[in-house]
């Protein structure tokens, strides 16, 4: 299985009229806002710049969809919150992400969620957490950017998720320094044999 053959396949909202879906396997990264997940993702593809990065966390307004192997799809969701969104904007892009995941539940093999480091989990992502949950969707927890914390920052970091998300698969990393990459990896592809 190897990640670096994807090509973007599609771009998906929810005003889009025609959606076919087919009946491949799925994973889908979701994010509260900012927290790395396109240099994530490019970094699991071993892609520059493949899914696009921007400073600016209100950038991702739809469902990006990759083809992997041209039998997976991985999926970008845009982010469940972020405090300068308008509320109109705000309600279009939670009933994006609500349609989606009920829409492929029965193909979504993982909901990576991405959750800062340093910051620690918001409202909001226990929020996201619970629909998850509700969805009985299989979940992994990935501490974003953990190259900007100390390997004791980073264990009390790692024990507080685990406490707080009922002991689901949390995994620490960093797209910088590729740090525990791996490990996300075979995570991933134990669930699309």
């Amino acid at each position: 299985m190897n990640f670096k053959n994807v090509n973007f396949f599609k771009s998906v909202s929810i005003n889009t009229k025609e959606v076919y879906f087919d009946d491949k396997k799925e994973i889908v990264f979701i994010w509260r806002s900012n927290m790395g997940k396109s240099s994530l993702m490019n970094t699991i593809f071993e892609k520059k710049d493949l899914v696009k990065t921007s400073s600016k966390p209100w950038k991702t307004r739809l469902a990006n969809i990759f083809l992997v192997e041209n039998k997976y799809y991985f999926t970008d969701l845009p982010w469940y919150w972020f405090a300068k969104l308008g509320k109109d904007l705000k309600e279009d892009l939670d009933a994006l992400i609500s349609w989606y995941l009920e829409e492929r539940k029965d193909n979504i093999k993982k909901v990576v969620i991405l959750i800062d480091s340093k910051l620690w989990p918001q409202q909001s992502d226990f929020e996201m957490f619970e629909y998850l949950l509700e969805l009985e969707l299989p979940l992994t927890i990935v501490l974003s950017k953990v190259d900007k914390l100390s390997k004791n920052e980073i264990n009390k970091s790692i024990v507080f998720a685990k406490e707080s998300f009922f002991w689901q698969e949390i995994i620490a990393c960093s797209s910088k320094k590729k740090t525990w990459i791996d490990e996300l990896i075979k995570s991933i592809k134990k669930v699309l044999r």
